[in-house]
């Protein structure tokens, strides 16, 4: 499942946990997909194969992206909306588009860089970039004018044993590294490796506000906080969906065939 928690969702967590939580249904619109995000404008992209979908944050479709040639979108990055990342890992490429889901500048072909067995990608600060190879244990980090400004080529050997992440993400200035069998690593800016949260059997999970959530039960929403190690529960208004989607009071929920959006009602 794959989680974007943004703003608000703190304070809507912890009053929530005390009661049980309320939920007003806005919208529901029927479309199908793979995956979904939402940007920092309630934007919602579902990437389904070769397609990328832009939802407004009213529901209102807006456009489709498709590139027919590099065929299935491995994992989509909408962080900066101005400035969306496609990574397609069969074909070694990466696509960045702007807000009108349009082609902005050249691809990225990662086997220029010797990086064509790259499995993991993810946007950093100023509009940087992090690539992951598994095969030569490569952690390089890209700036916004795809110079190299970090670049650790012995991962394996900083942890000890060969990881096996799955999903990355960077927030506030921190990369985050998912090995399902062994926990979260936490890497700064600079590449240093800084300490392993043991959180196993993860997919992906959101960084918000020195928070993890993430979910490991249907309809149920966990949180670790980063500086008192404790974790909390919130039940979600639909048990029946594949992926989940936060952006200020709401929750964006994809099932099989819909794309439904809950706001969190405060007990009065």
């Amino acid at each position: 499942m794959k989680f974007l928690f943004t703003g608000f969702l703190s304070i809507i967590f912890y009053s929530a946990c005390a009661q049980k939580p309320l939920w007003e249904q806005l919208w529901q619109i029927q479309t199908k997909g793979k995956t979904l995000n939402t940007d920092n404008l309630g934007n919602a992209y579902i990437t389904d194969n070769d397609m990328l979908t832009k939802y407004r944050e009213n529901g209102v479709f807006y456009r489709v992206y498709s590139n027919k040639k590099l065929g299935r979108i491995s994992f989509a990055d909408v962080g900066n909306p101005l400035k969306i990342v496609l990574f397609y890992q069969d074909f070694s490429r990466i696509i960045f588009l702007d807000n009108t889901l349009t082609e902005n500048g050249n691809p990225l072909q990662l086997e220029d860089r010797e990086l064509e067995l790259a499995s993991l990608v993810c946007t950093s600060f100023d509009n940087g970039l992090w690539i992951y190879d598994p095969i030569r244990f490569q952690l390089i980090r890209f700036n916004q004018q795809l110079q190299e400004t970090v670049k650790i080529t012995n991962v394996n050997q900083i942890l000890g044993y060969a990881p096996d992440p799955v999903f990355m993400t960077e927030q506030e200035s921190v990369l985050y590294m998912n090995d399902p069998a062994r926990g979260i690593l936490r890497f700064d800016i600079f590449g240093t490796y800084l300490s392993m949260i043991s959180l196993k059997g993860l997919k992906d999970f959101q960084v918000q506000d020195n928070t993890i959530f993430f979910s490991s039960e249907k309809g149920k929403l966990m949180a670790y906080g980063l500086k008192n190690f404790q974790t909390d529960t919130i039940s979600l208004p639909r048990k029946d969906y594949d992926y989940l989607s936060w952006w200020k009071d709401r929750v964006y929920i994809l099932a099989q065939d819909s794309l439904s959006v809950y706001r969190y009602l405060p007990a009065k």
